[in-house]
């Protein structure tokens, strides 16, 4: 049993249980003698009474023959009742007639009845007419002390005080018992806790004895013990479990990021004190995100699955090749003789990927583009390590992919360079400083003007004219694209507004639209707001969309183009053949215009592959009903052949090359050729002999 302490529970229920029979002793010693002392004070009072009565009957006589003596010694009775003090007899004038007094030569009567004044305090006292035959004939003054109520108290104080030790005697074994039926058991139950809450002991359980409350507590416990030991197993299995998948891929069970680059830092340390060479290998695998969005996420899930798989067998194990996320896997090479073995290595990984993945029925084919980068040589940091491998893997990627490149200096400062452009393209696209041009498009056969192409040019104060090739990638790359996207497509509505005063004829408007903004759950509305704040009629604005639309999936993009054909707008895709190209998909989205890219044009009148395959798109286009438009021409020779193979539309330099000034060329083009008849009819030979 644990020591009785003086803040302990059972101290405080013993101190508790002692007062409370303490209160309830007293209470009831407190209420009885209060009630003693009214009843004794009552039964005195009516004492008095009668004793007056007696007496003054007795003095009756007395009074009437007008004796003294005779009325003295009917007083001098008294002697018998001690708790008379005075007795005072007065005649019918008031005066006094004969007293009585306890204490000898003691005179306390008033001389007269009328002073006579109340007895307070320790005093009783009564006041009775003396009568014969119901006349009056004196008054008669009785005086008590209460003293015998005094000594009464005190034996029943005495009395009381011996049933209150009494009282908390028992109370206080009782106490006792009972807080150690509570305590015992609650003890125990600490001890036990505290035993399993410090040493973790899930097997410690309580004696359980009885069939109350505190035993119900018991079995509780032994309960709750129970299921928590349960819990610890199953909580180390699980913390088993997701410590491997915190350090682990979850889906090819290869090391993730965490572990690689835990590994890589150990790896560096361990480098740096032994002098050895290490190599970083980035891979980015090209074509992913067409399969994975084209054939699903499961298949694609199957495919990663299986590229880790190859990957891992030209692997050493004492190599670590880990999946950083998505389509990034990246291998560690800790012990190289020399830098250039990591490009055999890599050259061998792009060898086992080479061959066809089967899945489900469908052949696949994909290739990687790897970045290396090597310790000392580049980098002695992990972090500035990973960094260079991953631009050399973005420089692969530039270089035409399915290729591994070493990181260089220059490769750094190409990084560097396009940092530095983002930051300054930021400031360009806050500050309105890209400028728009339009380049016109002409119908074939009559060579009538049909639209302008908005483009985006901008004009750098330092660094001069940035070709589109190469800020339009970094837009796209950084998320640029959504604001400027809409600041060309807002610029260009209004000013196709202003060309329709100038024209016989309706002139339309055509804007690029990147992948990234038509992917926005907000872009049909943007549209609209566009068209409402320009004025410009949504039959005059041509909407220009790559096929990288076709990765977000054939539904959701034919929805979004259903709903853009709604407003009154017309669709075009944009450089047809150059990107994913997936024929199925053309019947399957609303497009009403197909646009032929130029790399297609350049070599059409040498090459006559080029040729069939550009009658081939005319063909395609035209058979799901839809206009060709043929970019590139810049030569007559390039004009009459897509005039003959039955092309609808052309764009080039031939016709006109881009300006900030449309409106100037509308005015030049329709003053030269009227009346308007003429103007309709405008041909494209004499669009060579206007350099606008």
């Amino acid at each position: 049993m644990p020591a009785y302490r003086p803040n302990s529970f059972a101290h405080k229920m013993t101190l508790m249980a002692l007062l409370a029979v303490a209160i309830a002793v007293g209470a009831v010693i407190l209420s009885f003698l209060t009630l003693d002392t009214i009843s004794s004070r009552a039964l005195l009072q009516n004492r008095l009474s009668t004793l007056a009565d007696v007496v003054g009957q007795n003095t009756t006589a007395a009074l009437n023959f007008n004796d003294p003596a005779a009325a003295m010694e009917a007083l001098q009775a008294l002697q018998a009742e001690p708790p008379v003090l005075t007795a005072c007899l007065y005649d019918m004038s008031g005066q006094v007639f004969a007293q009585y007094q306890r204490q000898r030569n003691a005179r306390s009567c008033p001389a007269d009845v009328a002073q006579l004044a109340p007895v307070t305090g320790d005093y009783s006292s009564v006041v009775r007419p003396v009568r014969r035959h119901g006349e009056p004939v004196g008054t008669l003054f009785l005086k008590s002390d209460l003293h015998d109520l005094e000594k009464r108290r005190k034996r029943l104080l005495t009395v009381a005080g011996v049933l209150l030790v009494f009282a908390l005697g028992i109370g206080g074994v009782s106490a006792s018992f009972l807080q150690r039926k509570i305590s015992t058991p609650v003890s125990d139950l600490a001890r036990a806790m505290h035993t399993v809450t410090v040493d973790e002991n899930f097997a410690t359980r309580v004696v359980v004895s009885g069939t109350d409350e505190l035993a119900q507590l018991g079995i509780g416990f032994n309960s709750m013990v129970s299921e928590l030991e349960r819990r610890e197993r199953d909580k180390r299995s699980a913390e088993q479990k997701l410590q491997f998948q915190a350090l682990n891929d979850a889906l090819t069970g290869l090391p993730n990021r965490r572990l690689f680059t835990d590994r890589l830092t150990q790896i560096l340390a361990l480098a740096a004190r032994e002098g050895r060479t290490v190599a970083l290998l980035y891979i980015d695998l090209d074509g992913f995100k067409l399969v994975n969005d084209s054939l699903g996420h499961a298949l694609g899930d199957t495919l990663l699955v299986q590229v880790a798989e190859r990957l891992q067998s030209r692997v050493r194990h004492s190599d670590t090749l880990a999946r950083l996320g998505g389509d990034e896997f990246t291998v560690i090479l800790g012990t190289l003789n020399e830098s250039k073995e990591a490009k055999l290595v890599a050259q061998s990984l792009l060898g086992v990927l080479s061959e066809p993945f089967v899945i489900a029925d469908h052949q696949l084919t994909i290739g990687a583009s790897i970045g290396i980068s090597i310790f000392p040589d580049n980098a002695h940091h992990a972090p500035d390590l990973m960094q260079q491998a991953d631009s050399a893997m973005y420089a692969a990627k530039r270089e035409g992919k399915n290729r591994a490149m070493y990181f260089t200096p220059e490769i750094g400062s190409l990084v560097r360079e396009r940092l530095n452009l983002e930051t300054q393209l930021r400031t360009a696209v806050a500050r309105d400083q890209i400028q728009v041009y339009y380049q016109p498009e002409f119908d074939v056969t009559t060579g009538r003007l049909i639209r302008f192409e908005a483009l985006a040019r901008w004009f750098h104060p330092s660094l001069g004219t940035i070709p589109p090739d190469k800020f339009i990638p970094i837009a796209e790359e950084s998320g640029l694209i959504v604001p400027l996207g809409a600041y060309i497509m807002e610029r260009a509505c209004r000013e196709a507004v202003t060309w329709q005063q100038l024209a016989p004829y309706p002139i339309e408007v055509a804007v690029n639209v990147s992948s990234l903004q038509f992917r926005r759950d907000s872009f049909v509305e943007e549209v609209t707001r566009t068209l409402e704040a320009s004025g410009l009629e949504p039959r005059l604005l041509q909407l220009e969309l790559t096929e990288s639309i076709m990765l977000t999936g054939v539904r959701s993009t034919a929805d979004t183009m259903k709903r853009l054909k709604s407003l009154g707008v017309s669709l075009a895709i944009d450089d047809f053949g150059t990107g994913y190209s997936c024929l199925s998909y053309l019947p399957q989205l609303p497009f009403d215009v197909l646009k032929i890219d130029r790399s297609f044009v350049s070599e059409l009148h040498n090459q006559v592959s080029n040729q069939a395959m550009v009658h081939s798109l005319l063909a395609l286009a035209h058979n799901v009903g839809m206009r060709v438009v043929v970019e590139g021409i810049e030569t007559e020779e390039q004009l009459e052949l897509i005039e003959k193979f039955g092309g609808n539309e052309v764009q080039g330099y031939l016709m006109g090359r881009p300006t900030p000034h449309p409106a100037e060329q509308l005015s030049t083009v329709f003053e030269k050729h009227r009346p308007a008849t003429q103007a309709l009819s405008t041909p494209l030979a004499g669009a060579k002999a206007d350099p606008t």
